[in-house]
């Protein structure tokens, strides 16, 4: 643990990083990173518990906690606002500014910390890849747990920016794809997840919100009644996190592929068109051409064709996946007439 800077009125922020250190140095070097932060709005307590899920699975002791080490460089900074988490704010800092909307042009003075997080990923994106990049927060009024994310202009990386939500919205009930949003409003243009999309072309760069109420899982009650969530549901989803991101980056590319060809059905209006690597990132085409040219530094290191990657491809058989979506597309369309 270390500070990544200190806040308007001097209080420290910390900045963990978490990787297997004892590695060969250049495998350290090569090792691509994850970027996770919470709590830039103080009143979103929710966030912390997700956080604190999220941080006790990948420093446990579990072989796939050992593989997320093993594979990539964690940089995260629980909290983005300490300063207005001990006063007791809301949504501002000290400042009388919302951090979240400062990410453009952050002030070294007045906004510390948000002028020092986009310092370190400009350092980090230099010397490697960035796979990941996800702010938490709370919601104070929807419902369910979602992502907000980014779209490209490239037909080509519009689907894959989709997957690691549809993910999680596979291993949860809590979380809800059909309430995800991936348009990039003109008031959000400074939010973290737009600017670590567009500045540090970060293509999987998300917004996971948690209500601050509970779920009403869809349309059908009788799948599982509408419920407030506990502390104990918030730190679940920083647990599949983790198991989502193992999902992604799978050498087997089992439950990815899944994910893709799900999300195809659910978006033909998007064109799954092969285009070369326009330089927006795109990792996952980055290890699949790694992968046929038999690269192994695109491969998990200690990853194995796990029991759970067997049991998504017999549900996938069984077509208890593949149904799934056809029951999505339904929500959709009365999500999208309510609002």
């Amino acid at each position: 643990m270390s500070t990544l800077c200190t806040t308007l009125v001097g209080n420290k922020c910390p900045l963990l990083t978490i990787t297997n250190f004892s590695s060969p140095p250049l495998t350290l070097e090569r090792r691509r990173a994850i970027c996770v932060s919470a709590r830039v709005h103080p009143g979103e307590t929710c966030a912390s518990w997700t956080m604190q899920g999220f941080l006790e699975f990948l420093c446990g002791n579990s072989a796939r906690a050992r593989i997320l080490r093993d594979n990539f460089i964690f940089k995260v900074v629980p909290m983005l606002n300490p300063d207005g988490v001990m006063n007791g704010q809301y949504r501002c800092s000290l400042s009388g500014q919302d951090l979240n909307r400062q990410w453009q042009s952050p002030d070294r003075y007045f906004h510390p910390t948000i002028y020092s997080i986009k310092q370190l990923i400009k350092s980090l994106k230099v010397n490697r890849d960035i796979s990941i990049f996800c702010d938490i927060h709370g919601h104070s009024r929807k419902c369910n747990m979602f992502m907000y994310g980014c779209t490209s202009k490239s037909p080509s990386l519009r689907l894959k920016e989709r997957v690691f939500p549809y993910l999680l919205h596979n291993d949860s009930l809590m979380f809800s794809y059909d309430d995800c949003n991936f348009k990039v409003q003109k008031c959000k243009e400074s939010a973290a997840r737009v600017v670590a999309w567009r500045e540090f072309q970060i293509p999987n760069s998300y917004t996971l919100e948690m209500s601050l109420g509970g779920g009403d899982f869809g349309e059908d009650p009788a799948v599982r009644p509408p419920i407030h969530f506990n502390i104990e549901d918030y730190m679940e989803m920083g647990r599949l996190f983790c198991e989502a991101i193992l999902d992604m980056y799978d050498p087997g590319r089992v439950r990815l592929e899944a994910a893709l060809h799900e999300l195809e059905l659910l978006h033909p209006e998007i064109k799954k068109v092969a285009e070369p690597d326009d330089g927006e990132g795109g990792d996952l085409d980055g290890d699949s051409r790694r992968k046929k040219r038999g690269d192994s530094s695109s491969r998990l290191v200690g990853s194995k064709k796990s029991s759970s990657t067997g049991k998504l491809a017999s549900k996938a058989a069984s077509g208890s996946k593949t149904a799934k979506p056809k029951k999505m597309e339904g929500n959709r369309r009365q999500t999208s007439a309510r609002r």
